[in-house]
């Protein structure tokens, strides 16, 4: 072929936005398609041309989905031609975010460079744009010290919060005292590193100090939860009690009678809660509750003790909750008119009932208007949320409160694939006709139509009349109080409802597992302007999910983010909650 006809055929992919081509050398059609104008952008020497030639560049590599090699070069030059001066930093950022998706296994680089991009971009600011630049700096620290804290790095975190602190100090972000204190944290952590050093040197130097062996042992058990080293140390000298439960906490819950579960239940939360440190007491209080509903499980006698490890769960569980501190400083999102929950025909909760002690608790959404997608000036917003428009759910129906549990779909279907397991943690690792097949056994046992929500739905309760970035307001810092992310998930999913409600009631709208609709996706579907109860029921392979994961940054567990998912995929990040249709009459 020669490069006259390459040329034509090149200018004709970007003008058809890909037209269903993928050419074979990326490089190479970049560049027949830019070269001239590379070297054009670097003989002017003018920064401002990079960001201007940044921009455009994105702006092709969006209408190129049909070349994946060429789409990802060319968010790649963008991000390099935009991270040349701090105009074309936004531009960079938005293409780090689409490379995230588009190469998740080069996650580590897309965020390391993200966060070389806004330290530039505050370190050349100056004045009001100082400023400006100051928060996403801060918070991108504070995300990558929470991350250093979770894999015990201590020393590195507490760096990052120093900056951050100081960042926050000078934009006078809210945000300062709560980074403050988790710098203290991380001094905690350093210290009780230097602490274990210290018994580890003791301990060498003198195996008979029964003290500093003893508090070595708690150490691991209680800090570190690592059971299985402290069984290590036991000696005849230990006392009788941490002898007898050190090497039974190091076998798997699995492979202990109720009579040990509830003796080791006991032993975590009434004797070591006492005297565990702000690191240790979620570890005790997390085995303490893992014992627990092993016993209660197994326990078949409705009886005193059935009844006391019980009250321990429940004790447990109010303590868990209120150890998520609220805000110093609560701002209200903007609001328009809310769902209603309460009409007076229906019932403002549901309840099913799925056998064996299992239940399901719905509330209802009522019927109304609400803008749809997101502003072209949200933080992190792709493509394919907009654009805008009021959509019309001519419908009230009951939402889950919560996405659908392991208990809940093992007493439905029989079997619980997931990776994370846990009664009440999310189902996951279900594929949409998983989750189909799960609404239609469930609509089959109780009567009532019971369907995985519209897209439409979805976004209408998550919001819950709001038109924020997310359903609480605009920050991402504050996503940790409403969800599980990749910034405090530590790598799984956790029990539903632990976080706070939106406005309506609905749990975990935000993150932890990904959530299935009934729709299919399409890219271009907002455009068609289907404002009255609109579903996408064209045929793909593609199924559409919301609301991110345990592993989604907070800008993609946004209320307006839309993500594709192969219907018959199999994921530990995925699961879903189902909707039921509201009867006239209140049934």
């Amino acid at each position: 072929m020669n490069p006259a006809t390459r040329l034509i055929l090149a200018v004709l992919l970007v003008v058809a936005f890909g037209g269903g081509t993928v050419l074979a050398d990326a490089s190479s059609d970049f560049e027949t398609l830019f070269g001239a104008e590379v070297k054009k952008v670097a003989a002017s020497g003018i920064k401002s041309d990079d960001a201007v030639f940044a921009a455009k560049l994105l702006k092709s590599a969006k209408k190129m989905p049909d070349s994946p090699r060429l789409q990802i070069l060319l968010y790649e030059k963008a991000c390099e031609f935009g991270s040349s001066g701090p105009a074309g930093c936004d531009t960079a950022l938005e293409a780090l975010t689409l490379l995230e998706k588009a190469v998740p296994a080069r996650k580590a680089e897309w965020r390391r460079r993200k966060y070389e991009i806004v330290k530039f971009r505050f370190d050349k600011s100056v004045g009001a744009a100082r400023k400006t630049a100051g928060k996403p700096y801060m918070e991108m620290l504070e995300s990558l010290a929470d991350a250093h804290v979770n894999e015990r790095k201590a020393d590195q975190a507490k760096a990052l919060y120093d900056r951050a602190h100081m960042v926050a100090v000078y934009i006078k972000s809210t945000r300062a005292p709560a980074i403050l204190a988790k710098k203290k944290r991380a001094d905690v952590i350093i210290s009780h590193a230097a602490r274990f050093k210290a018994l580890r040197d003791t301990l060498k130097k003198n195996p008979k100090d029964t003290k500093a062996r003893e508090e070595l042992i708690t150490l691991f058990v209680v800090d570190l939860n690592r059971p299985e080293e402290a069984a290590k140390l036991l000696t005849d000298d230990v006392d009788e009690l941490t002898r007898t439960y050190v090497p039974l906490a190091a076998k798997k819950p699995e492979d202990l009678n109720e009579a040990v579960c509830r003796e080791l239940g006991d032993w975590y939360y009434k004797k070591l809660l006492k005297n565990a440190s702000s690191l240790g007491r979620p570890v005790v209080l997390w085995r303490a509750k893992g014992y627990y509903e092993r016993f209660v499980k197994l326990h078949k006698k409705k009886d005193a003790p059935l009844f006391l490890a019980r009250e321990a769960l429940e004790s447990i569980e109010k303590e868990r909750r209120e150890s998520v501190a609220p805000p110093k400083r609560v701002v209200p999102p903007k609001r328009v008119t809310p769902p209603k929950r309460v009409t007076k025909i229906l019932p403002k909760t549901l309840v099913l009932i799925l056998g064996k002690g299992v239940g399901m608790k719905f509330v209802l959404i009522g019927a109304g208007k609400f803008v749809m997608g997101s502003s072209k000036k949200e933080s992190g917003r792709g493509t394919d949320e907009g654009p805008q428009r009021t959509v019309t759910i001519s419908k009230p129906f009951y939402m889950g409160v919560t996405e659908v549990t392991q208990a809940q779909y093992q007493c439905i279907m029989n079997y619980n694939r997931s990776r994370f397991k846990g009664a009440h943690n999310p189902v996951e690792r279900v594929t949409w006709n998983g989750a189909t097949a799960f609404c239609t056994a469930v609509s089959k046992k109780t009567r009532r139509v019971v369907t995985l929500p519209t897209e439409a739905q979805w976004e209408y309760a998550c919001r819950a009349g709001t038109r924020t970035r997310f359903s609480f307001g605009m920050k991402d810092s504050s996503l940790a109080a409403y969800g599980w992310s990749e910034v405090n998930s530590g790598e799984k999913t956790h029990p539903v409802g632990l976080k706070r409600p939106n406005a309506v009631g609905l749990y975990d709208m935000h993150g932890n597992v990904w959530e299935w609709c009934r729709d299919s996706y399409g890219e271009k579907f907002y455009g068609k302007r289907q404002n009255y109860d609109p579903v996408n029921t064209a045929e793909t392979k593609y199924r559409v999910v919301r609301g991110g994961s345990w592993e989604s940054s907070p800008s993609v567990c946004r209320t307006a983010n839309r993500y594709r998912g192969t219907y018959n995929l199999v994921s530990d990040n995925r699961g879903f909650r189902v909707v039921v249709v509201a009867r006239s009459g209140g049934k």
